[in-house]
């Protein structure tokens, strides 16, 4: 369940930065925004509380894979959907790297 949300964040990250930078349709962005959506709602309902799942997220996020910082503006996008989904993530500081395509 936590390496589901961890790649779903990752997904949702990537496409954020991505629609920002105008390098890829918000048809893409939606798609994992609604698979994140999924997860944070399959976490809950296993039981994971939301204090993990935002652990979670921020393990993913933080994750340095020796590429260009992911641009302040997606972290709080990011940061902002968590905690409509009821999440409380700080995302904003914590993730060190994003993955060049």
């Amino acid at each position: 369940m936590a390496e589901d949300l961890q790649r779903e964040v990752w997904g949702f990250a990537q496409a954020v930065a991505d629609a920002q930078s105008q390098h890829c349709a918000d048809n893409r962005m939606n798609y994992w925004k609604s698979r994140l959506s999924l997860s944070v709602d399959h976490a809950k309902a296993r039981g994971m509380d939301t204090q993990e799942i935002a652990h979670q997220c921020e393990i993913s996020l933080s994750r340095s894979f020796g590429t260009r910082p992911l641009p302040a503006q997606a972290m709080f996008l990011i940061e902002s959907f968590l905690r409509q989904q009821g999440v409380p993530a700080r995302l904003n500081g914590q993730a060190q790297a994003f993955p060049r395509r």
